[in-house]
C-alpha cells in the first residue's frame, strides 16, 4: 500500500487544479519557444548558413528545456501512477519512472548547457577568444560531457526504481508505505533506494 496524503503538498484540491493549470501553462510557452530556437537554428544549417558554438549550445539548452517541460510540466500528473490520487493521475509505476528520468535528464541538462552559455562568454569576452577556436578546442568534447553525464546521473535511479511519485509529480524519491499490519504507523521504503536518493540529492 502506498503512503499518501492528499494534497498534502497544495493544500487542498482547489489549489492543485490551480498548480495543474499553471504548470501546464507555462510549460506550453517554455515548448514553443525553445522549439522555436530549434527550428531557427535548424532552418539555417538546411539553408546552408554557418552557425556559431553560441548557437548550437542554445540548441542543446532548447532540447532539454523541452524535455523536462513536456514530461515533467505539461504531462505533469497524468504521467504519474492513478493509485496516488491526485488530479488527473492516469498513468503506472512505468509512465512514473519515464517521467522521473526525463525530468532528471531534462533539469541537469539544462543546467549545464547554462553552464557552457556562461563559459562560452566567458572565454569571449575575458580572454579574448573567437567562437572559431571555442569550436575547435572546446565545443565538441564541452557537448559529450554534458550529455554523458545528465544520461548516467538520470539512469542511477531508474536502475534502483527510485523515480517514484511526490506531490503530484515523480521525482527521484523513495516510496514509502507501511511495513507490515503489526506496525501500525510505522512506514518503511517499498520502493527505490536510500543511497541512491541521498547520492542524486547532494
Amino acid at each position: 500500500m502506498m503512503f499518501v496524503v492528499p494534497f498534502s503538498c497544495v493544500g487542498s484540491a482547489r489549489n492543485e487544479l490551480i498548480v495543474a493549470i499553471f504548470n501546464k501553462a507555462g510549460a506550453f510557452l517554455s515548448i514553443l519557444g525553445s522549439s522555436l530556437i530549434v527550428s531557427d537554428v535548424a532552418k539555417k544549417v538546411r539553408n546552408g548558413k554557418e552557425t556559431d558554438p553560441y548557437q548550437r549550445i542554445m540548441v542543446g539548452l532548447s532540447i532539454f528545456d523541452v524535455l523536462v517541460s513536456l514530461f515533467f510540466s505539461f504531462l505533469g500528473t497524468w504521467m504519474v501512477a492513478k493509485e496516488t490520487g491526485w488530479l488527473w493521475a492516469v498513468g503506472n509505476t512505468s509512465s512514473c519512472s519515464a517521467q522521473g528520468f526525463f525530468f532528471s535528464f531534462g533539469l541537469f541538462g539544462e543546467i549545464l548547457y547554462q553552464a557552457a552559455i556562461s563559459f562560452n562568454i566567458l572565454l569571449l569576452i575575458v580572454f579574448g577568444w573567437k567562437q572559431e577556436t571555442f569550436s575547435k578546442k572546446v565545443e565538441k568534447p564541452m557537448h559529450f560531457i554534458i550529455i554523458a553525464f545528465v544520461l548516467v546521473f538520470a539512469i542511477i535511479p531508474l536502475a534502483y526504481e527510485t523515480y517514484n511519485p511526490d506531490c503530484g509529480e515523480c521525482f527521484p524519491v523513495v516510496l514509502l508505505g507501511k511495513c507490515s499490519t503489526k506496525d501500525e504507523g510505522k512506514l518503511c521504503i517499498v520502493r527505490g533506494n536510500q543511497q541512491a536518493f541521498t547520492v542524486i540529492r547532494v
